[in-house]
């Protein structure tokens, strides 16, 4: 729903449409394929602390009128200077530096600039009010804090977007054990959906679609069990 290392923002509408009422995101991030489908019992589970904090806050805690207070900001803004909670600034912290791992404190021009009219501000207003609108509709989600192996098994739509075997050493929390991590979602009930890249090899994953980033040029590559 925000701005995230990895998120799936521009490609979710490719991915296998969940055949489950429910939906759970062991690694949640910033949980596009819930949001897509956000109208489901949406179950969240996130090891960094600081992406679970921003979730149980946008869940429990925040307003729409709250996100709206501050959704302008400028280049060289330093965001450091707002008198707001913690999840709440690292929230904004996401959304001004776009694809970032970790927060950030200053609004920087190249994350900002918006191809329609170059004003440097308007993709950060628009990814806060985008937030600020869809907030009422989320109140029914859940987030946990922890690891992915002490999620319940049950029946459900399970989105699988873990740190990419090749690329996932960027994220805070990458520590993972791809052997074991295969197991698991083979054993998961119901409907599978697990994220990958072009390089990875512990699952017989097939391409999904092609992506040109900022830097680089990389396949999507998934494995379903439907």
């Amino acid at each position: 729903m925000f701005s995230y290392y990895g998120s799936k923002c521009k490609i979710i509408k490719y991915y296998p449409v969940s055949i489950y009422d429910i939906i759970i995101e062991p690694f949640a991030g910033a949980a596009w394929y819930s949001t897509f489908y956000r109208d489901r019992k949406i179950i969240l589970n996130e090891k960094y602390k600081i992406i679970y904090d921003i979730w149980e806050w946008l869940i429990n805690e925040a307003t729409p009128q709250i996100i709206l207070n501050h959704s302008d900001f400028y280049v060289e803004d330093d965001i450091r200077k707002l008198n707001i909670k913690k999840q709440h600034k690292d929230l904004i912290g996401f959304c001004i530096n776009r694809g970032s791992v970790s927060p950030k404190n200053i609004v920087q021009k190249w994350s900002c600039q918006s191809k329609i009219n170059h004003d440097w501000a308007s993709t950060v207003s628009f990814q806060l009010k985008r937030i600020a609108k869809l907030l009422p509709e989320i109140r029914h989600w859940s987030i946990t804090y922890g690891d992915y192996k002490d999620i319940p098994n049950q029946e459900a739509t399970w989105f699988i977007d873990p740190p990419y075997q090749y690329g996932g050493n960027l994220y805070i929390e990458n520590k993972i054990d791809y052997n074991e991590l295969k197991d698991w979602c083979l054993s998961r009930y119901g409907q599978v959906i697990v994220c990958e890249n072009k390089k990875a090899d512990w699952l017989p994953f097939k391409p999904l679609i092609n992506i040109t980033g900022q830097r680089n040029k990389t396949i999507e590559v998934i494995y379903t069990n439907k």
